[in-house]
């Protein structure tokens, strides 16, 4: 794209622009999610969500049972907000306030049971990419996308999740549209991690 911005101005927008109080009353997007999640994970497993922002997801996750959470969240405001919001799932979980590029390759292999993204990794700049086979190496069975997977503009890049994940070691094991969470023009994929 002509428009094309660099990595640094990507997470430039993302730490000024994460207007958590627009996500937090979601409640509708958290729901669907969480009937994946209970569909596959235990509610002691691990989970890893990639993009937090006020912590509405893991919020439910949390009221649902699960308690071994994390998030990664970029946004000072939107980490702010999820304490302020979410006190109680915020002091158990583990939050770690950075770029995704700056800890994921940190987290160790098979970390988690499951790593999910709702609407955060259709935003990871094109030379970021090689997040994804991150995120493969540090889930030990699932991995759970819901992203706007034709959407393009300056902060939105088109990809295929299927087509990613495969390749790194993963069958898709389940797919939807999002229209029942009011999400026009998403893509639900569940992968598992072969083998397991």
């Amino acid at each position: 794209m002509a428009d094309k911005k660099s990595i640094q101005e990507i997470h430039d927008y993302w730490m000024n622009s994460s207007t958590p109080d627009r996500y937090a009353n979601k409640i509708e997007r958290s729901e669907f999610l969480t009937k994946y999640v209970q569909k596959y994970i235990a509610k002691k497993g691990r989970i890893l969500e990639v993009g937090c922002n006020v912590g509405r997801n893991l919020n439910h996750l949390y009221e649902q049972g699960y308690d071994r959470l994390s998030g990664i969240e970029i946004s000072d405001e939107a980490v702010e907000a999820l304490k302020k919001t979410y006190p109680m799932m915020a002091a158990q979980a583990d939050i770690f306030h950075t770029p995704i590029e700056d800890i994921v390759t940190k987290m160790r292999t098979n970390s988690f049971h499951l790593v999910f993204s709702l609407a955060v990794l259709e935003h990871l700049h094109p030379d970021s990419e090689w997040v994804f086979e991150e995120l493969a190496r540090i889930s030990r069975a699932y991995i759970i996308t819901i992203e706007a997977e034709q959407a393009e503009n300056w902060r939105l890049f088109p990809r295929n999740y299927k087509t990613i994940f495969e390749q790194f070691g993963y069958v898709q094991v389940e797919e939807s549209d999002c229209i029942e969470a009011d999400l026009k023009n998403y893509t639900l994929r569940v992968f598992k991690k072969v083998g397991k």
